[in-house]
Formats: structure tokens, sequence, C-alpha cells
């Protein structure tokens, strides 16, 4: 019994003293452990030193556990209210929780009482929030920098308030055994050097002074978060970039293969946005490494690259082209890649630099008639009569020469025919020729598409800004059309709108060809079922009204300008065209050829 007692104490102090000398040193580091990719994935110029210099201050330090990060701080939400937007911050890894626009750039209200939110408190605490890190190379420092409680430093209230010309700034800062982590977000009322939408955003990571490779994230899903439906005119939230060769790319979550997919080359910005608003973070300096669009859930991100200590400047709000183009000019860059790029103009794009000048002025008119009517479906109504007012000599044109080509035809296939029937190296062929030749420079129907190919670029624009503007958001017309930005709920625009298209097409010249014909009656049945019958009210009322008022402009033009009898292949007078033959006694100008030709056709 007493030798089993001496045994005892004897493998009892072993232990005891073998566990102080050589187990304890070991595990002393343990809550490093959820960290243990910094020793070969950070790119920090010693990471030996930082391993090395964790013992020795738990050693110089025993008192405080390693377990315990350095920073204690309570948990705070912090609202701040400006006169466009509020927002609510969170110390909970120093990021934007929240975030709600209460007017437009005008100062009327949008979406009473609440306004429009653009990033969700829930969506934020399910993936993340904006301004949080993303950190590839080691997913543990970024799990602890995104979950930490931050010290907020300077402020004791849990509101703030921007006015006008003010200027308010809170920053976050972090540390733990070495690690340093701080975030600056710089709030400025609107002024002579501000939007009211844009603010500031300064981040740093640091191990033992040394900088940490990181990025700062946008997103998820900025937008409207009550859009439930997304379709060809309205999509969901995407990511949006603009490369420093001045390059602009778009990509939806379905064109992500994974988790993570980084941009083609460095950005110049990168934005998430949907129809109507964006978020934007525009680096202070070129970056030299791609951004990384981020998809979680189905939600997107981007991640750009953080310049430790810069300031990075971001602009949360409406995608209206006069205060994004104020905005680049503020933050510098309207010469190469300006935030208007951010503005879709979806299968238009490749003419973007054409429309782009003319949807401004557009959008101008249409809010200068919006200040009178106070009604922005009837604004695009008398926008768009005086486009077509504007554009009437052009259709007068167009209506003439196609007109004049319709009365040439059945010549011009009498033409065609004697042709077939003669051989390519016969001389009379050469006569045919000619004729033909002058049947088509007096009737061209395709000088008859150019009036009308020169009108695309003022319809292409006021498409573009009837799916972008923010004024046709929500914005109601008449009776059952509520929202201009959404479908017809009982279709009654689109059915008006085919009716009149139908309309305008049995008042034009129709071509000879009857499969053309036929072709010409369907299209618009087509059109409307395939594209119109889920677009948003305000473009619908937009084509019907131009429809209307071209049935209108149609049937003046017949009634002063009615179609000429066709010519026939042998013409009596001898003329080459047809109008009105020359007074008896003398002969036309062109007789003597009329008169070669009927030998030819005759022969």
């Amino acid at each position: 019994m007493e030798k089993r007692l001496i045994l005892f104490l004897i493998l009892s102090a072993v232990i005891f003293i073998g566990w102080s000398h050589f187990i304890a040193p070991i595990i002393a580091p343990k809550p490093e452990t959820p960290r243990p990719g910094e020793k070969t994935t950070l790119t920090t110029p010693s990471p030996s030193a930082s391993v090395a210099v964790t013992p020795e201050s738990q050693k110089q330090s025993p008192p405080a556990p390693s377990t315990q990060p350095a920073t204690q701080a309570e948990l705070r939400q912090i609202k701040v209210k400006t006169n466009y937007w509020d927002a609510t911050l969170s110390n909970k890894g120093g990021v934007m929780t929240e975030w709600t626009m209460t007017k437009f750039p005008d100062g009327k209200v949008i979406d009473p009482p609440k306004g429009v939110n653009l990033i969700s408190s829930e969506l934020s605490q399910k993936i993340g929030a904006p301004f949080r890190f993303y950190i590839p190379s080691d997913p543990s420092l970024e799990n602890e920098l995104n979950s930490a409680v931050y010290n907020v430093e300077n402020l004791r209230g849990q509101e703030v308030a921007v006015q006008s010309g003010e200027r308010k700034e809170i920053k976050f800062s972090y540390a733990n055994n070495g690690l340093e982590a701080t975030k600056t977000l710089v709030f400025k009322g609107q002024g002579e050097n501000s939007s009211g939408f844009d603010f500031d955003f300064v981040g740093s990571v640091r191990r033992n002074g040394n900088p940490v490779p990181a990025y700062v994230v946008v997103g998820p899903n900025f937008g409207d978060q009550s859009v439930r439906e997304v379709n060809t005119y309205k999509h969901a939230p995407q990511v949006t970039y603009a490369t420093n060769e001045g390059s602009v790319k778009r990509q939806p979550a379905s064109s992500f293969k994974g988790g993570s997919q980084p941009t083609t080359l460095p950005i110049a910005w990168a934005a998430v946005d949907d129809n109507y608003f964006a978020m934007a973070l525009v680096p202070a300096s070129p970056q030299t490494n791609p951004a990384v669009g981020l998809l979680n859930d189905k939600y997107v991100s981007v991640a750009v690259p953080l310049n430790d200590g810069a300031v990075n400047h971001i602009y949360a709000g409406p995608k209206d082209l006069a205060l994004l183009s104020k905005v680049s000019g503020e933050f510098g860059i309207s010469n190469k890649s300006p935030l208007e790029d951010i503005v879709s103009y979806g299968i238009f794009d490749f003419v973007s630099g054409l429309i782009k000048p003319i949807a401004q002025f557009m959008l101008k008119a249409l809010r200068a008639i919006n200040s009178v009517t106070h009604n922005f479906g009837w604004s695009i109504v008398i926008l768009t009569v005086a486009l077509n007012m504007l554009f009437f000599p052009l259709r007068w044109r167009s209506s003439v020469t196609m007109k004049r080509a319709a009365a040439m035809a059945p010549r011009m296939k009498e033409l065609q025919e004697r042709m077939k029937k003669l051989d390519k190296n016969d001389p009379r062929m050469l006569d045919l020729q000619k004729e033909q030749i002058a049947l088509m420079k007096e009737g061209n129907p395709l000088m008859g598409c150019l009036p009308l190919l020169l009108q695309m670029p003022f319809f292409f624009s006021v498409y573009a800004i009837l799916t972008v503007s923010i004024e046709a958001r929500n914005a109601p017309f008449i009776g059952w059309i509520h929202d201009l930005s959404s479908k017809d709920p009982y279709f009654i625009l689109p059915i008006v709108m085919c009716v009149t298209m139908m309309a305008q097409t049995w008042l034009q010249p129709s071509p000879a060809d009857p499969v053309q014909k036929k072709v010409q009656y369907f299209m618009p049945l087509i059109l409307t079922v395939a594209f119109f019958r889920t677009a948003p009210a305000g473009l619908v009322l937009y084509w019907m009204v131009s429809n209307l008022v071209g049935v209108g402009q149609q049937y003046i033009i017949n009634r002063l300008n009615p179609t000429n009898p066709p010519a026939a292949a042998a013409d009596p007078s001898g003329s080459n065209g047809p109008g009105p033959n020359p007074p008896k006694g003398r002969p036309g100008p062109k007789s003597q050829k009329g008169r070669k030709t009927k030998e030819a056709l005759a022969n």
C-alpha cells in the first residue's frame, strides 16, 4: 500500500513538472489555432516572427488569457440620419446593416411614410453587411474581424444627424494580440462638395504593424428590397464594374460559376445595382489587383482590394444620370470611367455613347414637363406627342418615298420577268438594266427607311430613361395604372397598343410581296405577346401614344399625298416612270430613251 502511494506521488510530480515545462508552452497559443493559416498564407514580411511573438506576449502578461480579445466593447447600433437617407451601423464587424432612402434628389418624399429600403437588415445578418472584410488568404482571420465587436471612438450617443454642409466621422477599431483593424466612415451633408448621397470609407488591417492583404465588400443585393419578381425589364441586383481601361462589365448572379469570380482587370470602380439604385465604391488610387465578385445564396456582392489607410469614395443612391455625373466630377473620374456608365441601356448598350447625351436631354425635358403636370404618365404623353411632331417631316419624306416605290413595284417586277428570259450577254439586257436602275433611283424603298433610322437614337433614349428613371418607379397614371415601372395588371395598354400598331400598318403602303404583307400584319401581335405584354406600363404608354400620333399623321399624309397609279411596263407616253404625261406636242426629256426601252421589251 505504501509502495503504491509513493509511486502515485512520484508519477503525479512527473506529470505536473512535465506539463508545466513541456506541454503548457505548446498549448498556451491555443486561441490562435482558429487562424493557423497565418503561418503560410498571409503575405507578411515575416510570418515566423509573428508566431514567435505570441508566446513572448503570453509569458510577459500571463494574467490576460489569450482567449479574450484586447478590445472589450458593448454591442451598439448607431442611427445615421441625413436629408435623403437613413442608415443603421453596427459595431459588430463595423458594418452598415440597413439603409433606407427617404427622399428624391429634388427633396420630394419617396415611398412615404417609410421610404424605400435598399439594404436589408435580415439579409445583412444572414449573409453579411456592406463594408465587411473579405480575406481569401485567411478565412479564419476574416471570420474573426467580421464577428468581432469593435470599439466606437469619439461617439457617445446612438444617433448621428448630418445636416447640409456638415461632416460627421464614425470610427470603428479592433485590436487583439498584434492584430489591428480600423474602419472609418465619413458622412457629408449636401453641399458644394457633396451630392448628399456620397460618403468616404477608410479601412486598415494590420498584424504587428504590417498590412494584411484584404478586401472591403459592397453588397449583398443593394437595391429595392420590396421587389419580388424580376423579368426582362426589371433585373435583380447585379455586379457592375468599370476597368481602368474604360470598359464596363455587368455580371448577374446567373453568370457566377461558383462562390467567387475575379474581375477580368483591375477596376476603376465597382457597384451592386438594380434598375433604379446603386451602391458603388471608387478607390482613391488605381487598383493593381482585380476585384472579386461574390455569390452567396443567389445574392451578389463585390469585394474591392483595400489600400491600407487610403480614402475610398462611396455612392449609394438612385441611378440618376445628372446626379451620377455630378458625383463623378466630385470623385475625379469624369473623363475616363464616369459613374453614369452604371446605367444600363439594355440591348442598346453598344450605342450608349450616342444615347447618353440624348437621354440626359430627354430626362431634363420629362422633369420640366412633370413640374407642370405633376403626373409622370401625362408627362410621357406630352413628350411623346412633341417628339412625333418634331419628326413629322421625316415621316412625310419616308411615306412619300415608300409610296413611290410601291407604285413602281409592278413595273420593276415586269422588268425582272423580261430580264429572266434574256441571256446575260444579250445587248438588250443593258437597256433593261439601265431602266431598272432609273426606277430604283426614283423610288428606292431603302431611302424611305433612312428618315426612320434618324429617329431611332431618340426613341432608344426614351426607352432607356423609362426603364431606369426613378421618377417612373411607383408613379401612378390613371385608374388602374398605379405603377408606371410595372406591367399593366389588366393588359389594357398592350392591347390598345397592338390595335394602334395594326392601324398604322394598314395605313402605310403595303409591300407587293404577299408573304411580306402577311408578316407585316402579324408582326404587331407577335411583338405585343413577346415583348410588350410584360413591359413597364410607362414604356407601353410611350409606344401606344407614339402609334396613335403616327396613325393621325399617316392619315394626313395619305390625304395630302394619295397613292400614285402603278406604272406600266410599256407606258404609252414613253415616259420612264409614274406621273403625269407630258403635254401633247412636247415630248418629255426621256421620251427617246423610253421608246428604245419599249422596243427592247417588245423584242
